[in-house]
């Protein structure tokens, strides 16, 4: 283990010490803030630093830089406008997310120099990312500053919230892995997320006993009586203990057994392959109700896939591919269950 005490940190070298720094305190949400100027100039620009403050009201704050090293639009479009956007940014766009912090002028939109699309709902007033799945517009309601380094904490109150009703449970929850969330570290280091377990609201009375010892799975222990018993038990317990056979039986019962494993493997490799072929068929459909469609498909016509390299994303179209030199995925038909089936060569 390396120690840094607060002088090493100081006399690093600076973009060491930048790097460091931005990441030990771990992965954080990327989320684009979507701003207008007073002109009508739209701004766009990545951040890392967004947090939660409060449910009642709502209140999300996030970190704004010092002004004093370059120009920052959306800071000063939040000040005149008191409006502003906060956008999810997910893996299908998070390279045009990232390039969002360059130093743009300030009469040039990151949405179009990004390719982002930008989008204004419920008569507010900045702009929205389209692309972005879970987005919510914020009322500007403090600016504090921060005298020991100069940045800005933006408390902001939600006034609306636009989600995939899809990834939001019964208890509220928002599913991020199902969004396609992406987090950050550092300045560009861009992780997804994915989650692996759901814990219970932490109760006093439901503590668990984090003290006991837990013992291997190759351990035979009594729950009951709180003691070993291996020594009782009619059968080995030790992993190099003979194999459980039949015995005392008829030749028929041990034949049957024989037949019954067999049978039964054929049946779990049965469901294995209806499984595969079903997970398959989802990510099939997934991916063609996604794709961009500018018509109604018809059941029974063949519709072949494309993707477009400069937009980004993947397009239906009834043009076959050898008349045309655009990225082929393969063709596809919808059936009367509303079902795409690939079509296979």
């Amino acid at each position: 283990m390396r120690h840094y005490s607060r002088k090493d940190i100081q006399n690093v070298d600076f973009k060491f010490r930048l790097n460091l720094v931005n990441s030990i305190t771990g992965i954080k949400p990327a989320n684009l803030i979507g701003s207008v100027s007073q002109n009508g100039q739209t701004n766009l620009a990545i951040f890392s630093s967004v947090i939660h403050l409060g449910s009642d009201p709502a209140l999300i704050g996030f970190i704004m830089r010092p002004n004093a090293e370059v120009p920052r639009h959306t800071y000063d479009n939040i000040l005149a406008n008191k409006r502003y956007t906060i956008n999810h940014v997910h893996k299908s766009f998070v390279e045009k997310a990232h390039y969002t912090s360059a130093k743009f002028t300030e009469d040039q939109s990151e949405f179009d120099h990004c390719g982002l699309t930008k989008e204004y709902l419920n008569d507010f007033k900045a702009p929205y990312v389209k692309e972005s799945n879970l987005k919510f517009g914020l009322k500007l309601v403090d600016d504090i500053h921060i005298k020991q380094n100069g940045t800005h904490l933006i408390i902001g109150e939600i006034e609306h919230l636009i989600v995939d009703e899809d990834c939001v449970g019964l208890d509220g929850l928002v599913d991020l892995e199902s969004l396609n969330d992406v987090g950050i570290s550092g300045m560009n280091q861009y992780y997804a997320l994915s989650k692996f377990k759901k814990i219970p609201y932490a109760r006093l009375s439901e503590l668990p006993d984090f003290n006991s010892k837990k013992r291997p799975d190759n351990v035979v222990f009594d729950e009951g009586t709180q003691s070993y018993h291996s020594s009782i038990l009619p059968y080995g317990t030790n992993i190099g203990a003979p194999s459980i056979s039949p015995s005392g039986v008829s030749s028929w019962k041990a034949s049957s057994i024989t037949g019954f494993n067999h049978t039964f493997n054929n049946k779990i490799e049965s469901l294995k392959d209806e499984y595969q072929k079903l997970i398959e068929q989802y990510n099939t459909n997934d991916m063609l109700y996604r794709a961009k469609m500018n018509f109604e498909p018809l059941i029974g016509q063949t519709y072949h896939l494309y993707f477009d390299d400069k937009k980004d994303e993947q397009f239906l179209s009834l043009i076959p591919p050898n008349s045309w030199k655009k990225t082929h995925i393969g063709d596809f038909k919808l059936n009367h269950d509303k079902v795409w089936v690939k079509i296979e060569e």
